[in-house]
């Protein structure tokens, strides 16, 4: 098999360089048969029950096209063989690009940290004098926010500031 192989390959190289010499497939096949007609007793008719040398007429012929036949089956395979594996990979491209499409329009944003914003005040009422403290109250705040609740904890409420802030003087 190694060998066929190998042979294959060496006339494969010898033909190409021919073909490249003389340019095109026309030009090849007008050597090639002139060279089996030169010396070879391809186109030889036997004529004659004691010819030796030549074909009987058709033969040479039908050699040809069962040749030309066998070789054009091995192309419509090939090209079948492409043209399923080209559909193959567009199938292939068309459910990975509908599966992005749908997985894009069920993506969700994922939270990536969570901060915790003080913004509850309560009055100190134990010690009686009026004084403002701060309450913590947890808020969770997913990100992108972040930004909105740092500009809201600075801005002071309205509860913050309680209208009593100054100690009125006792009636006289």
């Amino acid at each position: 098999m190694e060998r066929a192989a190998a042979m294959t390959d060496m006339y494969d190289q010898a033909l190409l360089g021919i073909l490249q010499h003389v340019g095109n497939v026309q030009e090849f096949l007008n050597i090639l048969f002139g060279f089996l007609y030169r010396k070879t007793d391809f186109y030889r008719l036997l004529l004659q029950p004691g010819d030796r040398l030549g074909f009987p007429p058709g033969v040479a012929k039908s050699m040809t096209v069962r040749a030309f036949k066998n070789f054009e089956d091995l192309a419509r395979h090939d090209d079948e063989r492409r043209q399923h594996e080209f559909e193959e990979k567009l199938k292939k491209r068309e459910e990975e690009e509908a599966a992005a499409a749908v997985a894009e329009r069920m993506k969700v944003p994922v939270v990536a940290e969570e901060v915790e914003i003080s913004s509850a005040v309560e009055k100190n009422s134990a010690s009686g004098d009026g004084k403002v403290a701060e309450a913590p109250e947890s808020t969770a705040v997913p990100e992108g926010a972040e930004a909105e609740a740092a500009s809201t904890a600075a801005t002071p409420s309205v509860a913050a500031c309680p209208v009593d802030a100054q100690p009125t003087e006792p009636p006289k």
